[in-house]
């Protein structure tokens, strides 16, 4: 069975977003970029809720050049599977993508049973804090940007996804960012 893993680029004060939904306080630099590669090499499904798809099916598909995304990134985000957790998106009209109405945990194991490569979730704080409360991810990869926002919007959002995780590594790059990689505490 493959992995569910989560990457989220977190600012020091824990947040995924500012107040508004920007991220435009995000440092990548050649060298994250590099390691996000090798790691999505593993990874053929993204997991999205409909704020992250929004976002993504809006870029994604036609990125601004002056963002300088290498080719190998751009293509991972248009050719992986994409599922989308909404309740009112009727239909998901960018590349690979398929609707799903509700989380059930007998659905998202068939995913991982069926998927050739792991599993991704990019933001979707609320995908990542009903499959944290199911036990349903396997790792957690956190990639701390050194700032802090003052306020946003945070992954969990409340006690019943509390969990306790095991590090498996951590890497600090040349930009500051430092990654944290942990796993899901067997209970």
């Amino acid at each position: 069975m493959k992995k569910i893993l989560v990457l989220e680029w977190l600012s020091l004060d824990g947040y995924f977003s500012d107040s508004e939904n920007g991220t435009d306080w995000l440092v990548s630099g050649e060298e994250t970029g590099e390691y996000l590669l090798k790691l999505f090499a593993n990874i053929d499904t993204i997991l999205l809720g409909q704020v992250t798809y929004d976002m993504f099916a809006t870029y994604w598909p036609k990125p601004n050049p002056a963002d300088l995304n290498p080719k190998e990134l751009i293509d991972f985000m248009n050719n992986s599977r994409k599922v989308v957790f909404s309740k009112s998106l009727k239909k998901a009209e960018w590349n690979n993508s398929v609707v799903m109405k509700d989380i059930v945990s007998e659905e998202i194991i068939e995913l991982k049973q069926k998927a050739a490569k792991d599993i991704v979730i990019f933001g979707s704080g609320s995908i990542v804090s009903q499959l944290t409360k199911l036990g349903l991810i396997d790792e957690y990869q956190f990639i701390l940007i050194p700032i802090f926002l003052g306020n946003g919007r945070t992954i969990f959002k409340s006690e019943e996804a509390k969990s306790k995780l095991k590090l498996l590594d951590s890497k600090k790059f040349d930009n500051g960012n430092i990654m944290l990689h942990y796993a899901a505490d067997s209970k």
